[in-house]
């Protein structure tokens, strides 16, 4: 992948049982902080509406750099100690 190619990724979240609320305030800030960043395009999460516990996160970055700027930011890394994630999955987009 060029360092100029746009990054895009789907990642779907589901938070430990009963810890939803903490989860969706948590994504709340990490979105908050993501979509300051320079390399940032695309930063957005959507809780789903008959599943408390499940969300999806839609990122785009302008290049590999920056994801991983992205990637190494103490609010990233904080969000990522906090654990309040079970289960993750994560798709490239084209």
């Amino acid at each position: 992948m060029s360092d100029t190619t746009a990054v895009r990724k789907l990642a779907e979240l589901r938070s430990h049982p009963g810890q939803s609320d903490p989860l969706r305030e948590a994504l709340v800030e990490l979105e908050t902080l993501t979509r300051t960043e320079t390399g940032c395009l695309y930063f957005e999460f959507f809780q789903a509406l008959t599943d408390p516990e499940a969300f999806v996160l839609l990122e785009e970055f302008e290049n590999e750099a920056a994801l991983e700027e992205h990637l190494s930011a103490s609010y990233t890394q904080s969000f990522f100690a906090a654990q309040l994630v079970a289960n993750v999955v994560v798709r490239q987009l084209d």
